[in-house]
């Protein structure tokens, strides 16, 4: 972990501040990966390759309609791609930086599971 994070700037190009259209920008690309379903079916993408939606649903255990309406919202945003061959549509992880989110996600789980299932505030905005 970093001790001092003073000039470490990653994000040095981004407008600070709730009004900041690059912020909420940044806001909605996390956006995406906070929902359990979402979150489940990137998972899915990453550690199986390429499915279709029937697949996924069955994997889930959720409604067609709703596992449809997230992978819009996935593809949409540009974290998934679908292919089409005759009916059939596969979806696959678009951006290799999804396996990094996704990885740094499961290491910042890992070192933090304690504190995240503690904290009070995340909990009620789910």
């Amino acid at each position: 972990m970093r001790e001092n994070v003073v000039g470490y700037e990653p994000l040095s190009s981004i407008a600070v501040g709730r009004e900041s259209e690059e912020m909420c920008l940044l806001a909605r690309l996390f956006n995406g990966f906070s929902n359990s379903t979402r979150l489940s079916i990137l998972l899915l993408l990453v550690q199986r390759g390429e499915m279709k939606v029937g697949e996924l649903v069955e994997e889930l255990e959720a409604p067609q309609p709703r596992v449809s309406d997230h992978l819009r919202c996935l593809s949409g945003c540009g974290y998934v791609q679908v292919r089409r061959e005759g009916r059939n549509a596969y979806y696959s992880v678009s951006d290799e930086r999804i396996l990094t989110i996704l990885g740094l996600g499961e290491e910042l789980l890992r070192d933090n599971r304690e504190c995240l299932e503690a904290c009070d505030t995340i909990k009620k905005d789910f």
